[in-house]
């Protein structure tokens, strides 16, 4: 088993950065994640507007995929993630759907065990753990904090264990990374994510070669899921439909007109992020395998590109 310390971080998605391991088809690696905030957050009294906002939202690696290049399909497995015995909340001045109203900073520092996180006494969080950052490499420097085709902080809650990932490649080695895990997070963020520090293990299953995808594509038991980020929901909305549409015409070998109706009946827009800070509203459509009786949409197809 391959482990990477999470004091391997970085706040950019940068080709420039070297990798700290490297790992072949079937490994398995645990990366050690930060919280958001680097864990400058420790108790009540820190407040959000003491922090130093250069160390946020650190990522762990960059990890060096054997046999990856430019063109390819990474794919992996989130087998596990374990987080902390506790987590942090906070109310960032001039950020979330209710900075109007609502009085900041404030810091609360959440108790977790045995996969709930302990609100008060009385109200008590079951935790759907799921990472909030991971991506490849792109082509330029990106920071940690951005979302883009690579993915980066998609924020998407379907990121947790049993999952699979499937990210394009843009630099040899994919050079992936990740951190930011949530120990629960609303659809929306309408502020914040439960951070947290964590262990998270995935397995790298597939790199599949000379195939093309748009954006990072998401594969759980019952359904597929696609991301998209613009600077307006309207818009971000739009792109994921589309990039949905096509993915169903092409699994099922049908017009783009059919997929879109079909899309239109059983698929569903779902809000990541809309957190109103100074990045991209991130949202994921997701789609149901169940629909198909030939099995099609039972795995991914590689014999197209959209």
């Amino acid at each position: 088993m391959i482990r990477i310390s999470k004091e391997n971080h970085t706040y950019y998605y940068d080709k420039e950065n070297k990798p700290v391991s490297s790992a072949s088809i079937g490994d398995k690696v645990i990366f050690e994640t930060f919280d958001c905030f680097r864990d400058q957050l420790k108790k009540d009294e820190d407040l959000a507007n003491s922090i130093d906002m250069s160390h946020m939202n650190p990522n762990t690696g960059p990890l060096f995929i054997k046999g990856a290049e430019v063109g390819d399909i990474l794919v992996i497995e989130i087998v596990d993630i374990k987080v902390e015995d506790h987590g942090v909340l906070t109310l960032i001045p001039g950020e979330g759907k209710l900075r109007h109203y609502v009085k900041s900073p404030i810091t609360k520092i959440v108790k977790m065990e045995n996969d709930q996180a302990f609100f008060s006494e009385d109200i008590v969080i079951k935790n759907k753990p799921h990472i909030g950052t991971i991506g490849t490499t792109p082509f330029g420097r990106i920071p940690t904090g951005r979302i883009g085709i690579h993915g980066g902080n998609m924020d998407c809650p379907e990121a947790g264990a049993g999952t699979k990932i499937y990210f394009p490649i843009f630099v040899k080695g994919a050079l992936l990374q990740m951190g930011d895990v949530h120990a629960n997070m609303g659809e929306g963020e309408i502020h914040i994510g439960l951070e947290c520090g964590a262990e998270v293990t995935i397995e790298i299953v597939e790199v599949i070669k000379d195939k093309f995808i748009p954006a990072p594509i998401i594969e759980s038991k019952d359904y597929w899921y696609i991301v998209s980020n613009a600077p307006s929901l309207k818009e971000a909305v739009r792109v994921g439909a589309k990039r949905m549409a096509d993915f169903v015409s092409d699994r099922l070998e049908i017009s783009l007109e059919e997929a879109t109706l079909l899309v239109s009946i059983v698929g569903n827009v779902r809000i990541a992020q809309d957190a109103e800070a100074d990045y991209d509203v991130s949202v994921y459509v997701q789609f149901p395998k169940y629909v198909d009786k030939r099995g099609r949409l039972d795995k991914f197809y590689y014999d197209k590109k959209y």
